[in-house]
């Protein structure tokens, strides 16, 4: 009996040290889950130019400090100097020639009018003279009785020689002066019309020559924000193809935090979640950043942030924000502490035992098997929200181009995004003065964008001038300029006043009588344009509208019969219990349409939504991939082979999101 209760203590003994070890792991870690590391970074804008140029000048070094507005670059093209001076020889040419021939006009126009009066004259002279000699013969035959009757004077039936003779002379007047007076008229109009074509050459190419020179003055340039110069890859004298990286400026400190936390532990980290930062290096260096971006995928740490660099450990990135007036430098080693309180032992236990997940929680595939990439915040490059609501690949500058449904003050802004969602040029659409709620892009033939508005209705039930309107833009690089502007709501309203009894025209009319109109997703195909609508639905279904020759729509500024139809209508129902979807974007990518969706009736403060593919051949949508606690408003072609680009809004407050998706 003792050696049994002998044995049985050291088995005891044996499982009291594995419950210690256990207990150890738990607390470590538990401290793993509430502490983290992470490295310093910033914001780095890199100085490029659209354009084939030759380094003028470099006035900075790298790691010169520098203020914003300050010249640091200049550069020359000699391609833009020799149109600028093409163009300027051609302007010389028609003033010059817009002289000349003015005078020539006026000099032939003095000569037929000269012409015309000296012809005049003489043959009225003529015919003056012979009327008198006509009534002074006429009055000495009527004295003489003996001839009878007027000797041929006066008698309409048997006019005299002089009288013929008057009448020829008035019928030559009219043929010589006539002539003459018609050729005076043309010449009148030449000369008031020789104006306008050379006048709108001339016009044209002051246009293009001040488009040259602004081009010109962008050749200098200067530092968008104040900071540190990181890199400069250039000498003076090199030449430098197009967007090749002259130099890069960051912020002279960190802006942000990448923390990893480890894989078992990820769920202890939420977005918008308020985090303590310190400094390894100084004691009391510590400031509150907040949680704006959470890795999608699980991740090898870097050597750098492991306990022991041969063991490999894997994790989530977390991107954390900090204010600009921190000391931190930048690639410092920090130390991040959540503030939320993290679960008991028991869950740390059977956490720390159930093997992790490598999708993010917030998406689940629906049918197909989709590869996603880390689901990263947009970054502007002021401190304004972004709603990002429209997605579009600009492959020649390899950028995206961003459209926001709130802009300040209704500009008609345009951001491009590059591929790690920073936001690195801002711009407006030349020769458009306001535009509210823009929704959707869509991309058409030679550098042509459609941009259009919701055309909903406001709060106070009145629908805005600048919510009604479809814009053509054109596009060059990175500038944008307006084409045309069509009023949509009005002449859908209009067009389908007077096609009442067709489908299309009573699912637009019923719409705007209930005032629930809401188009958010475009796409171009063809030369037709295809709106579709987050609401109302038809028949419990959403509508793809199809309107056929945009082009020569815009150009007209109105439809015509027939133009307008239902292309496709559907149920978007993500799956049962879920809410049904509105059409939020179109994107026809190597012949397949894929859209995306969002709930018509949202849950308050939730947001959530779905990416649909749709089999043209049955005209059913096939579920993707379903987001929850992110609201899908564009989605785009990305820059990797079969890849897709989709930016999710998640309202003023909270930064924008994009992720990427790999798609058969």
């Amino acid at each position: 009996m003792r050696r049994q209760n002998k044995g049985n203590g050291g088995l005891y003994a044996v499982w009291f040290i594995i419950l210690v070890a256990t207990v150890a792991i738990t607390r470590f870690y538990g401290l793993e889950s509430s502490n983290f590391y992470g490295i310093a970074e910033t914001r780095e804008i890199v100085v490029n130019f659209e354009g084939a140029v030759e380094i003028k000048k470099i006035n900075v070094t790298e790691g010169q400090s520098v203020e914003q507005g300050m010249l640091l670059v200049e550069l020359s093209s000699p391609d833009l100097m020799l149109k600028i001076n093409q163009i300027s020889h051609q302007l010389d040419q028609l003033k010059a020639q817009k002289g000349v021939d003015k005078s020539e006009i006026q000099s032939r126009l003095r000569q037929l009018k000269a012409e015309k009066a000296a012809k005049e004259s003489e043959l009225r002279n003529q015919i003056a003279q012979l009327e008198n000699q006509y009534k002074i013969n006429k009055s000495l035959l009527s004295g003489l009785k003996s001839i009878s009757g007027n000797g041929g004077y006066g008698n309409a039936e048997g006019s005299s020689p002089m009288e013929l003779k008057i009448k020829s002379l008035k019928e030559e007047l009219s043929l010589c002066v006539n002539p003459l007076a018609i050729q005076i008229e043309l010449f009148e109009k030449i000369l008031a019309n020789s104006k306008n074509p050379v006048k709108i050459q001339v016009e044209r190419l002051e246009q293009e020559l001040t488009l040259l020179a602004n081009e010109n003055n962008k050749l200098n340039i200067y530092a968008q924000i104040s900071g540190i110069i990181g890199s400069v890859n250039f000498k003076p004298g090199a030449k430098v193809s197009p967007f090749a990286p002259i130099l890069t400026l960051h912020t002279r400190t960190p802006s942000f935090i990448k923390g990893y936390i480890y894989e078992n532990a990820y769920a202890d980290i939420a977005m918008d979640e308020h985090v303590n930062v310190a400094s390894l290096a100084i004691a009391d260096r510590n400031i509150t950043g907040v949680v704006i971006g959470i890795g999608a995928r699980i991740v090898a740490y870097p050597e750098r942030l492991r306990k022991h660099p041969d063991l490999q450990m894997w994790g989530r990135e977390v991107v954390i924000q900090i204010p600009e007036n921190n000391h931190f430098i930048l690639g410092e080693k920090v130390l991040i502490t959540s503030s939320v309180k993290k679960p008991g032992g028991v869950e740390q236990l059977k956490r720390l035992f159930t093997p992790s997940e490598s999708v993010a929680d917030v998406l689940l595939a629906c049918k197909n098997f989709l590869f996603e990439e880390d689901i990263l915040p947009i970054i502007p490059l002021e401190t304004q929200g972004i709603e990002a609501s429209a997605l579009l690949y600009l492959k020649d500058i390899d950028r995206y181009m961003v459209l926001s449904d709130d802009t300040p003050g209704n500009a008609p802004l345009v951001m491009l995004m590059d591929s790690h969602g920073r936001i690195t040029r801002e711009t407006a659409i030349a020769g458009l003065e306001k535009i509210d709620d823009m929704e959707s892009v869509a991309e058409a033939d030679q550098g042509i964008l459609y941009i259009s508005s919701s055309l909903s209705t406001a709060k106070n039930g009145k629908v805005k001038e600048t919510r009604k309107n479809l814009v053509s833009v054109q596009r060059q690089g990175n500038h944008f300029t307006l084409v045309k502007t069509i009023d949509l709501y009005s002449q859908l309203m209009t067009h389908a006043q007077r096609e009442a009894g067709q489908p299309w025209a009573d699912f637009i009319l019923g719409a705007i009588s209930k005032k629930n109109l809401d188009m958010e997703g475009m796409m171009y195909r063809e030369g037709s344009l295809f709106l579709g609508f987050k609401a109302p639905l038809m028949n419990k279904e959403s509508v793809i509208l199809k309107i056929d020759e945009i082009d020569c729509a815009m150009e007209t500024q109105t439809f015509k019969p027939h133009q307008i139809s239902i292309w496709r209508s559907f149920s978007l129902i993500p799956g049962k219990g879920q809410l049904q979807e509105g059409i939020s974007d179109l994107l026809y990518f190597k012949g397949i349409l894929y859209l995306t969706g969002t709930p018509l009736m949202k849950d308050k403060g939730s947001r959530s939504g779905t990416l649909w593919k749709l089999d043209e051949a049955t005209g059913t949508p096939v579920c993707l991939a379903h987001f929850n606690d992110l609201q899908p408003e564009g989605v785009a072609s990305g820059k990797e082979k079969n890849s897709l680009i989709i930016c999710f809004d998640q309202g003023h407050k909270t930064k924008s999101k994009t992720c990427k998706i790999k798609v058969n």
